[in-house]
């Protein structure tokens, strides 16, 4: 019994010994670097336009600042009254600015000419997002009869969720684009192709043309050209491939 102890607290350091040995030689932790193949592919969609951003400016003009501000600020909100009986609703009209300065004229008499103060000018830029654009003329009208003294747009967008849905149309085309010129690769090389080991994306969503107006008379001659048109959606994916 004495000798199956000694023998036992003699095999022990022995197998120890052996593992160590072992896990030096076969490396267990290290991982052999796989092959891989990087492609680059993109997935296009179209996409409709379904809002349009108008921004209108507000000015008017009085000797006394005060009594500026008090017409600037009620034939803002008779342009916003007039938005709101169209359907456009309140959280859709954001105000961008205010602004109140002197107004300047020169003086001839002397030169070079010195500007002096003559009156007083407030102007307030108002925001207002169309989304029916059945009533886009009607918008533009009610801004320039109600004392817009200018306009600039429509900046034409879509909503979030009909942008995410487009993008996850074009990211499907851009996945298969990828796996067709990864598996035409893999063929060339005689491998075969593995499981994707990594992805990246970029996008490019497009930017629309805006429309500048600028007088009821330039509105009469281009509110006609409010077309929504389609904006198109692309997504670049750089996807690597493993290869057996």
């Amino acid at each position: 019994m004495s000798k199956i102890k000694q023998y036992s607290f003699l095999l022990w350091p022995l197998v120890i010994l052996l593992i160590t040995f072992s896990a030096f030689i076969f490396k267990p932790w290290q991982t052999t670097p796989k092959d891989t193949i990087s492609v680059t592919a993109t997935g296009k969609t179209q996409i409709i336009p379904n809002i349009a951003k108008i921004n209108a400016t507000i000015q008017t003009t009085n000797p006394d600042l005060d009594q500026a501000r008090e017409e600037n600020s009620q034939t803002v909100s008779g342009i916003v009254t007039s938005l709101e009986n169209l359907g456009i609703e309140n959280k859709d009209i954001q105000t961008q600015f205010i602004n109140a300065a002197p107004g300047y004229e020169p003086e001839i008499l002397i030169y070079p000419t010195q500007p002096r103060p003559n009156t007083n000018q407030v102007s307030t830029s108002l925001e207002i997002t169309i989304r029916n654009f059945q009533i886009s003329e009607e918008v533009l009208s009610a801004l320039t009869s109600g004392g817009a003294t200018n306009l600039y747009g429509p900046n034409l967008t879509v909503d979030d969720t009909t942008l995410e849905e487009a993008k996850s149309r074009a990211r499907e085309s851009a996945v298969e684009a990828a796996k067709e010129k990864a598996q035409e690769l893999a063929k060339l090389s005689e491998r075969k192709l593995g499981k994707v080991a990594s992805v990246s994306e970029q996008g490019d969503f497009g930017v629309p043309i805006p429309l500048s107006v600028r007088s009821e008379e330039d509105l009469s001659t281009q509110a006609t050209q409010i077309q929504p048109g389609q904006n198109e959606v692309t997504i670049t994916l750089s996807v690597t491939f493993e290869v057996k």
